[in-house]
């Protein structure tokens, strides 16, 4: 009898390596997990390639909805009280916080075997990364040509005399912000913690607008409101079949462009950490990786993932290898004073 037991149970762990989940069905029966995501379209994608797979082994996931730092937010105001979600997708500007407050309960990375997928330096006990975004200076080649615009290399490109009420930027607000304006601080001889440099570059371009989301720059583009923008190349790969756009990533000290990185943290005090643990691999499944590019127009950091996009051979605008990578530049965000940029921002941009 206790034979055909062990048969048995190796046959259910054979079968969930095969998945990629070190589980079995229906073994969250009545399980509930309150995850703290994003929302629109990437919720939608969350709810396709993870939560269906959830929700077959019998568990339910109750979405938090909002910006990291709102989310963040919550957390702060709910302390010495219960937890309100127990896990919840990052930023790499939010960690900072995360750590002093104590908020991050360590994971078990055994219970995550698709990290192994990953890159070591994309993950470690406390957060484990589920995408990036490449971010530098999109444009469009053909308002480009037609005017004898030079392609940018650098972010003081954008003030060229042609450029003119033809450049966005984004606003202090804006995912985009962060990489932006440490981008612009190093090439202008600053850093994250002197900031002068770009808000001195922002007013020399005296963009046309200062875009708060993805959708509205978008717009813009295609509309030829906007000839170039400071974004990342996920408006490239959206707007494929709208607009001719390129990127350039201009040098950031040692590196080239910027990366905005994208993170799972468990929550401390939760629960359901065996729960946490599943959907975490889960994020890191090959069809949700490419769901990340395909669906949401982010970059997986899955190396499957990024194999296969490779091989599609029409994607050289992005940087797909890990090399690649690994040559662009991370914010370090124990050196950003994010309430100090809002206020130099206002001070001397918004007025």
């Amino acid at each position: 009898m206790k034979a055909l037991q062990r048969l048995a149970y190796a046959l259910v762990l054979g079968g969930a390596a095969m998945t990629g989940d070190p589980a079995f069905a229906g073994q969250f029966d009545g399980v509930t997990v309150r995850v703290a995501t994003f929302g629109g379209k990437w919720r939608d994608v969350v709810a396709e390639h993870v939560v269906k797979r959830f929700e077959a082994e019998g568990g339910k996931v109750e979405y938090v909805l909002g910006q990291p730092s709102t989310n963040v937010a919550k957390l702060i105001a709910a302390r010495g009280r219960e937890i309100p979600f127990d896990m919840l997708e990052a930023m790499d500007n939010n960690l900072p916080a995360l750590k002093a407050g104590n908020f991050i309960e360590p994971l078990t990375l055994a219970k995550i075997p698709n990290v192994g997928q990953l890159d070591k330096a994309n993950y470690d006990a406390d957060k484990v990364m589920i995408w990036v975004t490449q971010e530098g200076i999109v444009y469009n080649k053909k308002a480009f040509a037609d005017n004898g615009i030079p392609v940018p290399t650098k972010y003081a490109d954008l003030t060229h005399p042609k450029l003119k009420g033809k450049v966005s930027l984004p606003d202090i607000t804006a995912g985009g912000a962060m990489p932006a304006i440490v981008g612009m601080a190093y090439e202008g001889g600053g850093s994250e913690t002197n900031i002068d440099p770009a808000l001195d570059l922002v007013r020399k371009i005296a963009p046309a607008s200062f875009w708060s989301s993805s959708s509205n720059l978008q717009t813009m583009l295609v509309n030829g409101d906007v000839y170039a923008a400071g974004a990342q190349a996920g408006n490239v790969q959206r707007l494929r079949s709208k607009a001719d756009l390129g990127i350039v990533f201009p040098r950031v000290k040692d590196k080239n462009g910027v990366l905005k990185q994208g993170y799972l943290v468990q929550i401390k005090g939760t629960k359901q950490s065996d729960a946490v643990h599943w959907l975490i691999n889960a994020f890191l499944a090959k069809s949700m990786q490419m769901a990340v590019f395909h669906e949401a127009g982010q970059v997986p950091v899955s190396a499957e993932a990024l194999d296969d996009i490779r091989k599609g051979g029409t994607y050289d605008f992005l940087r797909l290898r890990p090399e690649e990578i690994a040559g662009m530049y991370r914010i370090d965000f124990t050196k950003v004073d994010e309430p100090a940029y809002v206020q130099k921002w206002n001070r001397r941009v918004s007025r």
